[in-house]
């Protein structure tokens, strides 16, 4: 599953969802060398360096189901992508 992650400072940018669980996702972000984790306290994702990020997006890899996933994420990030598309 691709995904679009917001930082604090504005940037965007895209990831590949390797493997999570409702805790913790692993991501493979394509301007850095390594995998990086991604963990929830509360209600916010944070990065392995603690700074509070933003999942904007999920986007479906074609032939995959996500419909199970992590029900923290899901509903809240389907409602910013039915809002954008009306934008």
């Amino acid at each position: 599953m691709r995904m679009l992650i917001r930082y604090q400072n504005g940037l965007r940018v895209e990831a590949v969802l390797l493997a999570a669980n409702k805790e913790r996702m692993r991501v493979a972000i394509n301007s850095q060398r390594d995998t990086a984790e991604l963990h929830r306290v509360d209600a916010c994702w944070y990065t392995e360096r603690g700074a509070a990020i933003e999942i904007e997006a999920l986007i479906p890899i074609s032939g995959t189901d996500f419909s199970c996933f992590c029900s923290a994420i899901h509903p809240r990030t389907n409602a910013v992508v039915r809002a954008s598309t009306f934008a």
